[in-house]
């Protein structure tokens, strides 16, 4: 490996000019080693020819040359910088493909600079403009990320916000829109270090004025709509944006701000929102519903809530956004409305109560239950069987009291009808009944185990039980305990309380509990008709 290395720096060094296309062979070898030295000494040589070469034949998915390149990072810049400023545009279109797969974002202020500064052919002028917005895309991504954060905040941008002051002297010889674009994708990202280039928007020339309007009125373009969104949740938005914002009758603007309209609103957004009167694009308000998404409609539940309408207005905007809206837009709305008192939110939260939209119906029998609204229990109890899980976990919330243990506290409060009826709420509410029951008939004191069998019965719960019961059967205490159990028994279809019924007609001392286990198996599928006959002598 070393002797490829020396061999390769030798022949670099070498007066004999033939050398040096040796080098360049070399970097077509299939020898990875052989690839990177080679290319390590042309890089090297000062002859800018060879770093051309280089430059044309690079390509994304070679590891080796792009390690090369990134390497000799300060080398490689100065070269692709004056391909991308040179007259050949297969040069500068394969300079601007490394600098643009490798992400070299020191480029972009130099090419913002030859646009803006120089004179150029028209071939000249779109492959420019063309790259500076694709590499302004990839660096606009980079700043979100927030990696890097040093080189591309304190270094690079400082750099293009100085070529776009320079270029306002000539900002007439140029594609306006370019600087414009530029200027505006950045924006969100400036800061008080850049305020001679943002006081633009609060007094700007004639020229600009008149095309930053035009964008902010009539471009349909993503970064234009972020640009509204940041400057009005920043104190003393520029005039220019805050009346864009209140024109901007296209839904695709409107869906944006409304989809990054979350809560908590900051101060300055809700000031400003509530200087902007009115906003046009909220009447006809209906309209306005069937053309947007639920998330827009929770969005716009906020600006609402924000917006500076009157009590009477903004109830009802959300009386409608509840009974015309969708999904989201309606569940938000139906919990702005719980800030206001009466009647009528009391009667539709009942109502929300039965909604098709299962967290609706959650979130309105939880209001029903916080505002203590009358027979609100009642109201709850009526959807214990829900198909849907979040309103059955919802009710368990609210209901603590439905549950085993509750339930034998107040067990000789109720009727025998009270407690059939609460304890099959129980069943829906406990999710651990099953289990509870089975401990309590292993291991329960007495007491416990006649309740949990009542408990069984009331449930048509044998099936789940059945071992549990065959327990009872044969070490029950009290005669009376197994005689229920040897009852309930009668619906089992497991071949262990088949022989446990059997062995309790033939073997337990109390005659009743013997007479349960007989009418038991009695009652058993046909399956076991042999045991009503006489055993054959």
């Amino acid at each position: 490996m070393n002797g490829i290395s020396v061999t390769a720096q030798i022949l670099a060094q070498s007066k004999n000019k033939s050398a040096i296309p040796l080098l360049e062979k070399a970097m077509d070898s299939s020898s990875k080693e052989v690839r990177k030295s080679a290319g390590n000494q042309l890089i090297n040589i000062p002859e800018i020819k060879y770093i051309r070469n280089m430059i044309n034949k690079f390509e994304p998915k070679d590891e080796i040359i792009v390690s090369l390149f990134n390497s000799h990072y300060d080398k490689i810049l100065p070269a692709l910088r004056m391909a991308i400023a040179g007259k050949d545009p297969y040069f500068a279109r394969n300079a601007f493909r490394i600098v643009y797969t490798q992400r070299y974002f020191e480029i972009l202020p130099s090419m913002l600079s030859i646009f803006l500064d120089q004179d150029k052919t028209e071939e000249e002028t779109l492959i420019l403009s063309e790259g500076i917005l694709k590499l302004l895309e990839k660096f606009v991504q980079a700043l979100d990320e927030r990696k890097n954060r040093r080189r591309l905040h304190e270094i690079i941008l400082p750099d293009i916000v100085s070529v776009l002051l320079r270029g306002l002297k000539n900002f007439h010889r140029n594609d306006p829109e370019l600087f414009i674009i530029v200027f505006l994708k950045l924006y969100v990202f400036m800061t008080e270090k850049h305020n001679a280039l943002t006081k633009l928007l609060y007094s700007p020339s004639p020229a600009l004025h008149g095309i930053i309007h035009h964008f902010l009125i009539f471009k349909q373009e993503p970064y234009l709509f972020r640009f509204v969104v940041h400057c009005l949740d920043n104190p003393n938005p520029p005039p220019i944006v805050v009346k864009a914002f209140s024109k901007r009758l296209d839904i695709p603007f409107i869906v944006y701000f409304l989809k990054n309209l979350t809560e908590p609103v900051s101060v300055y957004l809700k000031a400003n929102l509530e200087a902007v009167q009115p906003i046009e694009w909220l009447n006809p308000f209906r309209r306005l519903l069937e053309q947007i998404d639920e998330q827009a409609q929770a969005g716009l539940v906020v600006l609402l809530q924000h917006a500076g309408l009157s009590d009477n207005e903004l109830q009802l905007k959300l009386f409608d956004l509840f009974h015309y809206g969708k999904g989201k837009g309606r569940l938000k709305a139906l919990t702005a409305l719980t800030q206001f008192s009466g009647d009528q939110i009391e009667q539709l939260i009942w109502n929300a109560g039965g909604d098709t939209d299962p967290n609706i119906q959650a979130e309105a029998l939880t209001l029903l239950s916080k505002r203590n609204i009358p027979n609100a229990n009642f109201r709850i109890l009526q959807f214990t069987g829900s198909p849907h899980e979040i309103v059955r976990e919802t009710i368990k919330k609210l209901l603590p009291n439905f549950r085993l243990s509750r339930f034998f506290e107040m067990f000789d409060q109720l009727t025998e009808d009270q407690r059939r009826s609460m304890f099959n709420v129980v069943k829906v509410l406990d999710s651990q009944i099953i289990n509870k029951l089975s401990q309590i008939l292993t291991i329960g004191e007495t007491r416990d185990k006649a309740r949990a069998l009542l408990c069984v019965d009331y449930g048509d719960m044998v099936l789940s039980l059945e071992d549990s019961l065959c327990g009872v059967l044969t070490k029950g205490e009290l005669p009376v305990i197994r005689m229920k159990a040897a009852e309930l028994l009668a619906i089992g279809q497991r071949e262990l309380s088949r022989s446990t019924l059997v062995q309790a007609l033939h073997r337990d001392p109390d005659p009743a509990v013997r007479t349960a286990a007989k009418n038991s198996l009695e009652k058993r599928p046909p399956q076991w008709e042999y045991f009503k006959k006489p055993i054959a002598e």
